[in-house]
């Protein structure tokens, strides 16, 4: 046998080309057998069809026309050689005979053409549904009745078998499935008996023990006839999807938990109806889920909160606010108030509108803000307002009374010298009076529904009359003044107290500011004036706070350039009508103001805190002047310095004293301290020690301005007192007023009845003095006797009075 070379040329193999042109080569070979019968030869003609189909064929109709062309030329050529040539007969039926060759090549050749582009698409399709089938992650199979089974590559991947092997036995599939879910193979054996189509999720086992789940679908395929042929189907791997589905359903489980036992309420709202609340919502209000599902939130709402809500809500519809937060009031089924915060925004559920939100509960919260609120608004001493609550309430209240005309007042009200609570009790004390204090303050305020109280600071307060003249100012003032001077009882005893009021109207034009600072002004000038009363602001207090600026710093300079003096006043004794004393009584002639009056500058010096030198300049002064007397040969007697309440109260109050009796070389019996009954306010104790120290030491005392204070008779009988002198205020009335004559009588007689003398002031002339000799005063003090007086003029004014015996007090 032969073998040829595999080589080709034109596209055709060696063997082919030897084939035909063996084929060409053939017909001639009957010409040399000299075959003259010209059918034959005709029939040789179309002999030469063949090779040129075969060329068609296999290189289509050009190459196929060639080939007629080069057959019909080697013909002609052949035929040429004939005895007779070529004829006209025989020429006419060549070109007859190319023409068909040709035209039955053309049509061979698009046939097959036609029969090679199909054939084409046909292998690719086929290559393509294989591609699919076996490489595609899905399993496709399909089984006929005769039980012959057709599996994908994909089967394999999913089951993990072998098709050449495990999965050749149709029953692979329920040798696979997992144990649990066996229920599922009877299932789907049901469905192919009945020929219906079917979609089961089942697990499987792998060899290796791996769980896989799968998606098995099956549809029956019938013939032309209806007769069930076979089953087609598919198998997907679903591990992942229901990997993703468990994981879903547990983070919905998880989230649904969370949502169901949250600590803050979540709810939604569809067509104005609740449709769905958590677990926190139904807790809160007191009612289960079916009580408020299909209900509208706004039921739970207090009415002054249900407009506002529903304004968010129609906001949020029409997309003006994309979310909101607010807090609204609530009460539950226990009738309790609390508070939530609403925070809410729009969504969509199900393709419809829907409202969802959260609600927190900020009732403590609120409570605390309520507290702070309060805290920042009131004192937390008295549970009053403070100065903040004035730019907070107290502004809209005058505002308001402004824009309507109605008359408004305002007082400033301060405790009179409530520093020497402080400083005798200690600051404890004085807090608990400054709470008793407010407490009768807000007592008194009852009786005026417009009127409103603060505690600016320390021992201030400012109380706004709303709907109130002067007048009625005034009078609530004069009440207030005699509650606030009840007395107190604090530490184990009474302790009493004076207050002074500013009063300002307001004025038009004025701003609240305005009418405080003025009813402020007011006040100083009360305490100016001695406290424990009201003023009326005055348009005059400018120029009288001007003036007490400059008595305040010219009282300075006048204690640097010792531009003070101490002038002198004789008592009488109206028994021996001689003289039993000397008063030492400060006078300020000053530079520049000229001469200033004790009841307008010892004020300013009490409020200040100068008195306190002062009165220690006084008396050294006093007390070494008494001394220069006894030297220069004048008969011994006592003198009488004035002690301020702040001066008595410091602490080294008896020890100064000693000391300046030992500076002047003086025996403390020629020296008398005169007292006022304010010291036994503070801390009566405290006094009573000090004056027993002083009585050992050998000093007298003398209670000044007696039946003006607040406590006289209850104290009178406690103090270790030596003189008692009557205020000149009843002195002067002892004509006019009968009660004066009474009281006088009275304080005279009970005087002597403790053991102590009298002495009465403010004596003016000789029916003043007769009266009180009938009366049995012991002593007079005035200017029907004399005058204060200089030391040098009392010099002379005792050596005229030398013809008298004066009266020794050692």
């Amino acid at each position: 046998m032969i073998n040829f070379p595999s080589k080709e040329y034109g596209g055709i193999s060696l063997k082919t080309w030897i084939v035909l042109i063996g084929l060409y080569l053939f017909p001639p070979l009957f010409n040399c057998f000299d075959l003259d019968d010209q059918y034959f030869h005709n029939v040789l003609w179309f002999y030469y069809l063949i090779p040129t189909l075969l060329i068609v064929y296999n290189k289509g109709t050009k190459y196929g026309g060639l080939a007629i062309v080069a057959s019909s030329l080697f013909f002609l050529s052949d035929e040429s050689f004939q005895e007779n040539g070529i004829t006209k007969h025989e020429m006419i039926l060549l070109f007859e005979m190319i023409t068909i060759n040709l035209l039955v090549s053309i049509i061979i050749g698009i046939l097959v053409k036609r029969n090679r582009q199909k054939q084409k698409e046909l292998n690719h399709t086929k290559n393509l549904l294989e591609s699919i089938f076996h490489n595609l992650d899905i399993g496709v199979w399909s089984i006929t009745n005769r039980k012959s089974l057709l599996l994908s590559k994909g089967i394999e991947k999913i089951y993990g078998l072998s098709r050449e092997k495990e999965l050749r036995n149709n029953q692979f599939w329920r040798k696979s499935i997992h144990p649990d879910d066996l229920s599922i193979a009877d299932e789907i054996d049901n469905k192919w008996e009945n020929s219906e189509g079917y979609q089961y999720e089942y697990r499987i086992l792998r060899p290796n023990g791996e769980v896989r789940w799968i998606l098995d679908q099956g549809l029956p395929v019938f013939n032309e006839n209806g007769e069930h042929e076979r089953y087609d189907g598919t198998n997907v791997d679903i591990t992942r999807q229901k990997e993703l589905e468990f994981h879903l359903k547990e983070s919905e489980e998880r989230y649904k938990s969370l949502v169901e036992k949250a600590l803050v309420g979540v709810f939604m709202i569809q067509n104005h109806k609740l449709v769905y609340v958590n677990q926190w919502i139904t807790e809160f209000l007191g009612l289960t889920e079916k009580e408020l599902l299909g209900t509208s939130l706004l039921n739970y709402m207090k009415e002054a909160d249900r407009n506002r809500i529903v304004n968010h809500f129609q906001k949020l519809i029409v997309g003006q606010e994309s979310f909101f937060i607010d807090e609204i009031q609530i009460t539950d089924q226990g009738e309790a108030t609390k508070y939530l915060e609403i925070q809410a925004t729009l969504s969509s559920i199900n393709g419809s509108l829907a409202i969802i939100g959260i609600a927190l509960d900020v009732t403590e919260k609120k409570k605390t803000k309520d507290e702070l609120e309060y805290l920042a608004y009131h004192d937390s001493l008295t549970g009053l307002p403070n100065k903040h609550y004035i730019n907070k309430e107290i502004k809209k209240d005058f505002n308001l009374s402004k824009s309507l005309g109605i008359p408004v007042c305002i007082m400033c009200l301060n405790l009179d010298r409530f520093k020497l609570i402080n400083d005798s009790f200690g600051h404890q004390v004085g807090d608990q009076l400054v709470k008793m204090v407010s407490k009768r303050i807000i007592e008194s305020i009852k009786l005026r529904p417009n009127g409103k109280a603060i505690r600016a600071e320390g021992d201030e307060f400012i109380i706004s009359l709303l709907d109130s003249n002067e007048k009625q100012a005034q009078n609530f003032a004069r009440n207030l003044l005699e509650v606030i001077s009840e007395p107190f009882c604090l530490v184990n005893q009474e302790i009493r107290i004076a207050a002074s009021i500013g009063i300002a109207k307001f004025e038009r034009d004025d701003s609240l500011e305005e009418v405080i600072q003025k009813a402020s002004s007011a006040l100083h000038f009360a305490k100016e004036f001695g406290g424990n009363q009201y003023q009326l602001y005055s348009s005059d207090f400018g120029k009288q706070a001007n003036r007490r600026l400059q008595l305040e710093q010219r009282l300075r300079k006048a204690m640097e350039q010792k531009n003070l003096e101490v002038v002198y006043q004789p008592k009488l004794d109206l028994f021996t009508n001689n003289i039993s004393g000397m008063e030492a009584l400060i006078r300020w002639n000053d530079p520049i103001l000229g001469e200033v009056s004790p009841i307008e500058f010892i004020p300013i010096a009490e409020e200040t805190g100068i008195i306190i030198s002062i009165g220690k300049w006084v008396l050294e002064t006093a007390c070494k002047q008494n001394r220069e007397w006894d030297r220069n040969g004048y008969p011994k007697i006592h003198v009488c310095v004035n002690i301020s309440s702040k001066q008595f109260l410091q602490d080294d109050f008896v020890k100064m004293i000693k000391h300046v009796l030992n500076e002047a070389d003086l025996s403390p019996e020629y020296l008398n301290l005169e007292i006022t009954e304010r010291i036994a306010l503070y801390d009566i104790d405290d006094a009573i020690g000090k004056l027993k120290q002083l009585k050992q030491l050998g000093v007298s005392i003398s209670l000044d301005d007696f039946g003006t204070g607040y406590s006289s008779l209850s104290y009178l009988k406690l103090l270790p007192i030596d003189f008692l002198k009557i205020d000149r205020s009843f002195i002067s009335g002892i004509f006019e007023n009968k009660q004066d004559v009474a009281i006088i009588d009275s304080i005279i007689s009970l005087t002597h009845s403790l053991g102590m003398r009298v002495v009465a002031e403010g004596v003016e002339d000789e029916q003043q003095l007769n009266i009180l000799s009938e009366m049995r005063c012991d002593e007079i003090q005035g200017f029907y006797y004399a005058k204060p007086m200089t030391a040098k003029d009392i010099n002379q004014f005792l050596d005229k009075k030398g013809e008298l015996h004066l009266v020794d007090r050692g």
